[in-house]
């Protein structure tokens, strides 16, 4: 085995490295036109096989003891979904928990999305035991809306220029969100 990246991981680090590059010129909100020009040519240099990657099975490297949960969920996207789990660690207990209770209820089952959307979870699926399953995802769904995505303590929904997220209050103020101004405000 080759202590060298093969030309596939190392194509897909610099595909990684251009679109953070031009996540973080996006999201700091002051970057020039010509910034965000140099940033979306950067990814588009990158020589990709984009049905390969969207194929290809993305555990997240922070899953730790969650990663045969996540791959197992993985597993269950047909080809030409895109494999990813787009949201944070402190939600794959939630998430495990979810793949273990569908198992149960429909061995076939097939899921299409995971994802972070408004600040809770979003788990998109399909099987034969439809009723009862979405009884199981409603429950991981209402459990992400208490629970920091990114350290899995308690939390309740914040705020950051319009973007939603469900933090506990260290999380929150690591990443500059608020409390959500109450009705009343």
């Amino acid at each position: 085995m080759s202590d060298h990246p093969e030309p596939d991981e190392l194509r897909e680090e610099a595909l990684r490295a251009a679109a953070h590059d031009l996540a973080m010129a996006a999201w700091r909100g002051d970057a020039t036109r010509e910034e965000l020009i140099a940033a979306i040519e950067a990814v588009r240099q990158v020589p990709i096989d984009i049905e390969r990657m969207v194929n290809a099975l993305h555990v997240p490297e922070d899953a730790g003891e969650h990663e045969a949960a996540l791959r197992a969920l993985l597993e269950r996207i047909p080809d030409g979904w895109g494999r990813w789990i787009r949201c944070g660690a402190g939600w794959y207990r939630i998430l495990a928990r979810l793949e273990e209770r569908l198992r149960t209820i429909d061995p076939d089952y097939r899921v299409h999305q995971i994802k972070e959307k408004f600040g809770t979870l979003r788990f998109y699926w399909t099987g034969r035991n439809y009723a009862v399953g979405k009884t199981a995802v409603a429950d991981a769904e209402t459990e992400s809306a208490r629970t920091c995505e990114v350290c899995g303590s308690p939390g309740c929904l914040r705020t950051r220029r319009g973007w939603l997220r469900t933090l506990c209050d260290d999380c929150a103020n690591t990443e500059g969100y608020e409390h959500l101004p109450d009705d009343d405000e």
